[in-house]
């Protein structure tokens, strides 16, 4: 006696048996699965491609030119990896990109205070030199 169940959809019998409903199982876990393990499209890369864009120009490529070239050339490959679907690879090189991106900020507003630094040096210098030249000259009192 074989245990059996029927289902009638749009009449269409449906007979599940032991082995049916055993396949249907293990297809609606391995459909779970796959999805579950699929990465969504990465968030993060609109945001560095933004974060580019703002580093992309004369200040900041006056200093750190070399620098700005690599996070251009890894945000392409983040959007190729993107294009080809795979969302986990990109979202992790974006997230990287972001760093870099605040790393060359960091580093440019660092110079720049170092050279703001050397202008109030030399001013300060300059200033010494001025104040230098302008003491009176000490006259050694005339004996009458």
């Amino acid at each position: 006696m074989t245990n059996r169940s029927e289902y009638s959809l749009n009449n269409t019998t449906i007979i599940l048996n032991s082995r049916n409903s055993l396949i249907c199982i293990c297809l609606l876990l391995s459909s779970l699965l796959f999805a579950c393990t699929s990465t969504p499209p990465s968030k993060t890369l609109p945001q560095s491609k933004v974060a580019v864009s703002s580093v992309d120009h004369a200040n900041y490529r006056k200093h750190l030119g070399s620098d700005v070239d690599s996070v251009k050339a890894r945000l392409k490959q983040a959007q190729s990896l993107e294009a080809e679907k795979k969302h986990g690879s990109a979202e992790q090189l974006a997230q990287q990109i972001l760093v870099d991106v605040e790393l060359i900020q960091i580093k440019t507003q660092r110079l720049n205070v170092e050279l703001e630094v050397k202008q109030i040096e030399s001013s300060i210098s300059n200033l010494n030199e001025e104040l230098k030249w302008r003491e009176p000259v000490q006259l050694s009192p005339l004996n009458l």
